[in-house]
């Protein structure tokens, strides 16, 4: 979203401004951070799509945690895990025709529809659904959809390690930027910032600044983050909450490496290399969400660390949470963002 832009009123500039705001949603109202340009000429106020689009995501995403409502891209998983179309997944639900569609393309469901779509997720319930739904199913297309629901019950839909080790939050909140913890995403972003930095200067203290600062200025502008990781303010600035396993577990996975470098003053640093073996992995992230990691590769590349310490430092979230180690809301603190 611009900073300033061409007032429609007058031949006047106008600047981005926010402000506090309580926004009615359905039944409820949700405090959101309003956005809106003010013309510095005619002192005219207005919003465009992009300011509207920002201020009502907010409203969305809290409706959505408030209610336990799942986000379109884990409503497309669930379906996509049995390999059915949306309109074939409608009926084996026993909603409308397009319904499920709609969800994956960012409809609000009611919240017993939205509970009756989180039951799906359950291979052994949905085996009961798709039971009930064969006479929508061909032969042969019936058996292949069982199968697929045998082999997810065999595989008992377990949890990556990543879920239970590397993030202190596993579903969608303000905690997570309104976005399930993701361990591919992480991996992506963490390898594309050490391919688009200064070799010497890939290490952890860096690293995590740079991977808060892509969360956050995503969140700041589109509403929500990349990862789904939570951040913690500490001394060292505001960091992943648990990254030493993040980075434990791109390791042991052969996706990173490191080797230990000595310092000018003659202590050690531990650094950061991408796997030979590692391809790169961009095609995870949307257009907006590369733009968003682009810019802050750009901006940081060839800042040190304690460069980007010292920035992190400045902001609102390390200022009031760092005295008790406490998690950072996105919600929160990523619209006062300063340093990205």
């Amino acid at each position: 979203m611009k900073e300033k832009i061409a007032c429609p009123y007058c031949d006047g500039m106008a600047v981005l401004q926010k402000q506090p705001k309580e926004l009615a949603y359905r039944k409820d109202v949700f405090k959101v951070m309003e956005h809106f340009y003010r013309c510095g000429q005619c002192n005219e106020e207005f919003t465009t799509t992009e300011s509207d689009t920002i201020t009502l995501a907010q409203a969305h995403n809290q409706y959505r945690e408030k209610y336990n409502i799942l986000f379109p891209e884990e409503i497309t998983a669930i379906r996509e895990q049995y390999g059915l179309s949306a309109a074939r997944m409608s009926e084996v639900l026993g909603l409308g025709a397009n319904s499920y569609g709609n969800y994956e393309k960012g409809e609000m469901p009611v919240p017993a529809m939205a509970n009756l779509i989180k039951t799906a997720d359950k291979p052994e319930v949905f085996q009961e659904f798709l039971e009930d739904g064969r006479p929508y199913f061909s032969d042969n297309a019936f058996e292949k959809a069982k199968a697929r629901v045998h082999i997810l019950l065999g595989e008992r839909r377990k949890l990556k390690p990543f879920y239970a080790s590397l993030n202190v939050h596993h579903e969608s909140n303000s905690f997570t930027g309104y976005k399930r913890p993701d361990a591919d995403r992480v991996a992506a972003l963490v390898t594309h910032l050490i391919r688009h930095s200064r070799a010497g200067y890939n290490n952890k203290l860096k690293l995590n600044k740079q991977l808060f600062y892509t969360d956050f200025s995503h969140y700041k502008h589109y509403g929500r983050s990349i990862t789904g990781l939570s951040y913690r303010a500490i001394n060292y600035g505001p960091v992943p909450a648990n990254y030493d396993n993040i980075y434990t577990y791109l390791e042991n996975e052969q996706i990173i490496t490191s080797c230990w470098e000595r310092t000018r003053s003659g202590g050690a640093v531990e650094i950061f290399a991408v796997a030979a073996e590692t391809p790169p992995a961009e095609d995870v992230f949307s257009s907006e969400e590369l733009d968003t990691i682009r810019s802050i590769t750009r901006k940081f590349k060839d800042t040190s660390a304690w460069d980007i310490v010292d920035l992190s430092h400045l902001e609102r979230a390390w200022k009031e949470l760092e005295g008790e180690r406490k998690l950072i809301s996105y919600q929160e603190y990523a619209f006062d963002l300063m340093g990205a």
